[in-house]
């Protein structure tokens, strides 16, 4: 028996701008995890049994390159392991590898007790826990970017939105800086040619590089409790482009911003990290007030001032409009004032810690 597991994220800065191929983000992966367990089993069928939706196992079989499962009512909720997998075994049959019956049981710890979503990237660790598994599985020693863009292709096959940053800090954890890829380019390469040739080649706009935080530095989470709708958020904020001169505008000062964050990542300088998280939290502030959702919410933004009351820097992560925020303080301050505060008013600290592997 195999037992992988990929990371939830929390994105730090760069949200929206890192839609677009080569606008850099910055993104950290927490101690949640989707796990994937594996293990050979006997005749021509396996099972797929997803705890995280309550659902029984389910049998598969495999009809030339695609997986079909017994339940049809069960499959559009098991899309995501279904497609990674049949992403992973056009691959391997590339290399003429036999592909074996399984049983793969996929579990998850990215929500709360009552099932409420926290916002940090449970599809993206769903793909690339089994993209992980069957890595093992298979003894192919794939490298982290083979990883990443294999989980990437099964992703763009089921939505086109995405940056995929959630499935690049899954992937490789810790602290990670990241711009996305041409996504046209990356699917014509799909569907006009195998996904050996694609995973060879190199992704124009492609950024994956880990960073080291500054020293005493520590990341405070809160959760609102109210879940938001990451694909309608930024299909929302896609339609800002309508209006190129205010869109050109904030993706020059998000990448600039996020670049200056970076530096001060790198020179261990706290003030500069915490100034350039309140400068991105101004710019996707008029992103907010120019578009017809609220990515601030009247929550989120209690998290933000409060954070701010107590010396920390704060702002929304990710696509906002609910789930989390982030404060940025050093690990001198009192954080349970923070913590106290938030609870008191109806905002949930997140005891996470930031995961650097296994």
């Amino acid at each position: 028996m195999i037992q992988v597991k990929a990371p939830g994220k929390l994105y730090i800065a760069g949200e929206y701008a890192v839609t677009e191929p080569g606008y850099k983000s910055v993104l950290i992966a927490v101690d949640r995890f989707v796990t994937a367990t594996i293990e050979d089993t006997n005749g021509n069928t396996g099972l797929i049994h997803s705890k995280t939706l309550h659902h029984e196992p389910v049998t598969f079989i495999r009809a030339e390159d695609n997986i079909i499962v017994s339940d049809t009512d069960a499959a559009e909720q098991l899309k995501y392991i279904t497609q990674a997998i049949e992403v992973f075994e056009q691959y391997a049959k590339s290399f003429n590898i036999p592909m074996r019956p399984f049983n793969i049981t996929i579990d998850s710890n990215l929500d709360d007790a009552n099932g409420h979503k926290y916002g940090i990237g449970s599809s993206a660790a769903v793909l690339v826990s089994v993209v992980k598994a069957l890595n093992e599985f298979y003894n192919l020693q794939l490298s982290n970017l083979y990883i990443y863009k294999l989980a990437v292709i099964a992703n763009m096959k089921l939505q086109s939105l995405s940056s995929c940053g959630d499935i690049a800090v899954s992937v490789y954890t810790g602290w990670l800086v990241y711009s996305t890829f041409d996504h046209v380019w990356v699917k014509e390469q799909i569907e006009a040619t195998s996904v050996n040739e694609v995973l060879k080649k190199n992704w124009p706009g492609l950024h994956i590089e880990p960073l080291q935080a500054p020293e005493r530095m520590e990341v405070l989470i809160g959760w609102t409790g109210s879940p938001a709708s990451s694909h309608h958020l930024v299909s929302e904020v896609k339609r800002l482009k309508a209006d190129p001169i205010f869109y050109s505008q904030f993706l020059e000062k998000s990448q600039m911003y996020v670049e200056q964050l970076i530096h001060s990542f790198k020179t261990n300088y706290i003030q500069g990290v915490q100034e350039m998280i309140r400068q991105n939290r101004k710019i996707i502030q008029k992103l907010d007030s120019l578009a017809t959702i609220d990515i601030e919410t009247t929550h989120l933004k209690k998290l933000c001032d409060i954070g701010e009351k107590f010396g920390g820097a704060s702002k929304t992560s990710g696509a906002g409009g609910g789930d989390c925020g982030i404060t940025i303080v050093e690990n001198n301050i009192n954080k349970q004032k923070i913590y106290d505060e938030w609870t008191k008013n109806c905002i949930k600290p997140l005891l996470f810690n930031i995961y650097h592997g296994q």
